[in-house]
C-alpha cells in the first residue's frame, strides 16, 4: 500500500489492546499537534467530535508499528441521542484511535477523512450485509468467489442509478430482462 504512494488510516481496535494501551497512555501525556472539534445533528441525534492529532515520533520505538506511523490520532465522539420514552435524551461517550503513515495534514483533514470512511462503510458494506446477508453467508469453500458475485451485483445495481438495492434485486429477480437491460450485459 505505502509502496503504491498511497497511505494507511488504520482505527486501532481492541483486539490490538497493547497498542491502544500504548497510545491511550501517550495521547494522554502529551500535547497534540493540532486539534479539531465538530457538531453535527439531524434525526434526533447530536454529535460532537473532537480529534487530536499527535507526532508518533518516538511514541512506537518498542513495536513492530514503528516503521510505518507517523501521526497517531485520538478522537472523541459524543452522541446525544433522543429516546422516544419520556422526551429524555442518552448520552454516550467513546475515545477511539487511529494511526496514519502520513503526517503534516491538518486535525480538519483528518477529521474529515474518518468521516469519510465511515461514509463508505455504511454505505457499502452496511447495504451488502443487510441487503445481501453477507456477514450470515454461511459458504466455507471460496467464499472470495461468492463475495465477489455479491460485489458484482451491487456495482451493477448501482452503476444502473437504483438507490433501494433490496428492490432492485427482487425486481431482477422477478424479471430476467431486466437485468439482460443493462448496458453491455447481453
Amino acid at each position: 500500500m505505502i509502496a503504491s504512494g498511497n497511505h494507511l488510516l488504520v482505527q486501532v481496535k481492541d483486539n490490538q489492546p497493547k497498542l491502544r494501551s500504548l497510545l491511550q497512555r501517550a495521547t494522554a501525556r502529551l500535547r497534540p499537534c493540532d486539534a479539531d472539534a465538530t457538531r453535527t445533528e439531524g434525526r434526533n441525534r447530536w454529535e460532537t467530535r473532537e480529534l487530536q492529532a499527535f507526532s508518533a515520533e518516538g511514541l512506537l520505538s518498542d513495536t513492530p508499528w514503528k516503521t510505518l506511523v507517523e501521526t497517531v490520532l485520538r478522537l472523541e465522539r459524543t452522541v446525544y441521542k433522543r429516546v422516544p420514552q419520556g422526551c429524555r435524551l442518552k448520552a454516550s461517550k467513546e475515545i477511539v484511535f487511529w494511526v496514519s503513515s502520513a503526517s503534516g495534514l491538518t486535525a480538519s483533514h483528518w477529521n474529515d477523512a474518518i468521516r469519510k470512511h465511515w461514509r463508505i462503510e455504511n454505505g457499502s458494506h452496511h447495504v451488502r450485509d443487510t441487503t445481501f446477508a453477507e456477514d450470515a453467508s454461511r459458504i466455507r469453500r471460496n467464499p472470495d468467489i461468492a463475495a465477489r458475485l455479491r460485489s458484482f451485483a451491487y456495482n451493477l445495481i448501482r452503476a444502473q442509478g437504483w438507490e433501494n438495492i433490496r428492490n432492485a434485486r427482487y425486481r431482477a429477480a422477478l424479471d430476467i430482462n431486466l437485468v439482460l437491460e443493462i448496458p453491455g450485459i447481453a
